[in-house]
């Protein structure tokens, strides 16, 4: 259960939130190697530092399992998990 709405971070986040039904969600879940294969639950697409701040915040107190990504090019796919928040950053 979300404790901070989604809608309260729509409405303070500048940047795009890519959910699993949106159009745009395959392609940004996508990492350098494709055979990481995971869906988080939401992908936060910073464009500043408040973005940055709002998502972790918002990460924090759903208790969402969080990976932050860089370009995306980790081997390992750090960058991406399942069923969290991936706060990317490659727009920074």
């Amino acid at each position: 259960m979300l404790t901070q709405s989604l809608e309260e971070l729509k409405s303070a986040f500048r940047g795009e939130l890519i959910q699993p039904t949106d159009a745009a969600y395959e392609s940004a879940r996508r990492v350098y190697n494709g055979m990481i294969d995971k869906r988080p639950r939401l992908i936060a697409r910073c464009v500043d530092v408040a973005d940055v701040i709002a998502a972790v915040h918002f990460g924090v107190e759903n208790g969402m399992l969080t990976a932050i990504r860089g370009g995306g090019h980790n081997g390992g796919g750090l960058g991406i998990c399942d069923d969290g928040l991936v706060i990317d950053l490659e727009a920074l």
